[in-house]
């Protein structure tokens, strides 16, 4: 006698439940591909509507000229007002605490007539700069908590990053669902190299594990080498296997190397959906580990294929 797939959750959510992850919060959309468009070209940002990425940032920080980040905000709420986006998720990257240039980026954009999907807030340092983020957000008027992802772009954001997720997570006006590396800046700050691959592992694998360890979605660094898709594949690819969930992109040519590299195969997909089944019929023989297809299973081993099953398609 099989297991019902009701059974199967309920082992999952015991499990999860362990590790301190809510059952009750529904998970975050796909964002496997992050593309960043300049705030303050409406053209692109046109474009971007219909690329079929799973994020679009509509950025008013680093890709915006100080002296245009009036005229991008104004763009930037037009774009929101009338365009057509599809399925592809809107984002706006804000400017930071730093900058001096977030109270009018939060009360430009979360006064428009239409909001973002998701807000997105780059080099938060500290649990201080997180709960000021929250108490501007606080002051604009929502009636509901906004979707929000963060950047960690510096050694001191790296070393607070499990404060500064605490911080977001008592926010009742925020909801913090994905952490965002920023490698060039930190490589930067670190005083490395960006070409030696082995400066960031540290940084990459500490931003999954605190990500995973409070529920977020984590997001890798750019390929800056936007040409080389050979390259953009493989560091994909690493990253998938990392734990990251997705990649930002700089140039539309990326997303659906990305988008393919963060998805499982086809055999990855039925042979979870098979393992999720023996799961079932073992659990209803009274059994706990068992074999199958050469491998010793267990419990742990079931929650990675159900991750997958959870993210990508239904048993």
């Amino acid at each position: 006698m099989l297991m019902t797939s009701s059974l199967v959750s309920r082992v999952i959510i015991m499990t999860s439940s362990y590790r301190g992850i809510s059952s009750s919060i529904p998970p975050p959309r796909r964002r496997r591909a992050l593309l960043y468009m300049p705030g303050d070209d409406l053209r692109k940002i046109t474009k971007a509507a219909s690329l079929d990425v799973d994020l679009a940032v509509l950025d008013c920080e680093d890709a915006v000229a100080v002296s245009r980040k009036g005229d991008a905000r104004t763009i930037i709420n037009k774009a929101l007002e009338t365009l057509d986006f599809g399925r592809t998720e809107r984002g706006v990257r804000i400017n930071s605490v730093s900058s001096g240039l977030i109270e009018d980026d939060i009360t430009s954009i979360l006064g428009g007539s239409t909001l973002p999907d998701v807000l997105m807030v780059p080099k938060v340092d500290t649990p201080e700069e997180a709960g000021y983020i929250s108490e501007l957000v606080s002051k604009s008027g929502l009636t509901s908590p906004l979707p929000l992802i963060f950047q960690t772009e510096s050694a001191l954001g790296l070393v607070n990053l499990r404060e500064i997720i605490q911080t977001l997570q008592r926010s009742t006006i925020l909801r913090a669902e994905a952490v965002v590396f920023g490698s060039d800046d930190y490589v930067s700050d670190i005083r490395g190299s960006r070409d030696d691959i082995m400066a960031v592992v540290y940084a990459r694998q500490k931003v999954v594990t605190l990500a995973r360890a409070y529920g977020l979605q984590p997001i890798d660094r750019v390929y800056i080498e936007y040409k080389d898709t050979d390259g953009l594949r493989a560091e994909s690819e690493q990253g998938f296997g990392f734990g990251f969930t997705g990649k930002q992109c700089i140039h539309p040519g990326q997303i659906p190397i990305v988008q393919q590299a963060f998805s499982p195969s086809e055999s990855q997909m039925e042979h979870a959906r098979a393992l999720i089944a023996a799961f079932s019929e073992n659990q209803a023989a009274g059994k706990g580990a068992f074999s199958f297809r050469g491998k010793m299973i267990d419990r742990p081993t079931l929650l990675q294929a159900q991750n997958l099953v959870d993210m990508f398609g239904e048993t």
